[in-house]
């Protein structure tokens, strides 16, 4: 019984590591950017990279990561076991990651000036269309996650340091990304900053995600799902 207990323990800790995909893809992102000649990563979008000769990359960095935050959102319902926000983080989590995976399987469109020398079309094609559509229900599941998560730990009393930490994530992500979508204009499609603001808003939510990741394995040591549902530890 012990060694099917360590076994389940350890199957929950390898689906929870998973839990650092998110922020990987952020660093991917920022790597790419910076790598690419002619891109601006203060004033164009992150999607923007799944274009040209070295789109592939991060084609396969949102493919890659929806199906690593797909397998984290398993291992936080196995995680969480019962109480407030036990059934709706790990789907909001799994929501996610579907969507992190259709914004990579439906490529945006390339704006003017990147890649070189490739033509933006004269009206926006349906993958392009489905890709941008795409951001809002996944930063909402992103966002509802956080806030969902924020409950959890005021219901459960998980320390008030998490609490804040949770809560003000809960609120900059959506509202950074906000003043992204603020920054650009569709008629130019250029604007001023949208792209920082987009990556400060990556950066906060997918950074969320890595420390509740290392939050969860954490606990995950004291517990196992055989018996406490992780999450207590304040």
């Amino acid at each position: 019984m012990a060694n099917l207990r360590r076994s389940a323990r350890g199957q929950v800790r390898v689906l929870l590591a998973c839990g650092f995909a998110p922020l990987m893809f952020f660093v991917v992102i920022l790597l790419d950017g910076a790598l690419q000649p002619g891109y601006d990563a203060v004033n164009r979008w992150g999607s923007e990279l799944s274009n040209g000769d070295w789109g592939w990359v991060q084609i396969a960095n949102f493919i890659v990561t929806g199906l690593l935050t797909m397998v984290f959102a398993t291992g936080v319902r196995r995680a969480l076991g019962s109480g407030p926000g036990s059934a709706a983080i790990p789907f909001l989590t799994g929501v996610l990651g579907f969507n992190l995976i259709v914004g990579g399987v439906f490529v945006t469109d390339p704006n003017p000036g990147f890649p070189f020398g490739v033509q933006s079309p004269a009206e926006p094609t349906l993958h392009g269309w489905i890709h941008n559509l795409n951001l809002f229900p996944a930063w909402t599941a992103l966002t509802m996650a956080i806030l969902m998560a924020a409950y959890r730990a005021i219901a459960r009393r998980e320390g008030a340091t998490w609490i804040l930490i949770t809560i003000a994530a809960g609120i900059l992500t959506p509202l950074t990304l906000y003043v992204a979508a603020q920054s650009f204009s569709m008629d130019t499609l250029s604007g001023e900053g949208h792209g920082l603001w987009q990556r400060i808003s990556q950066a906060i939510g997918f950074g969320w995600y890595a420390l509740y990741s290392a939050r969860l394995l954490r606990d995950s040591r004291h517990s196992s799902p055989a018996e406490t549902p992780i999450g207590t530890v304040g």
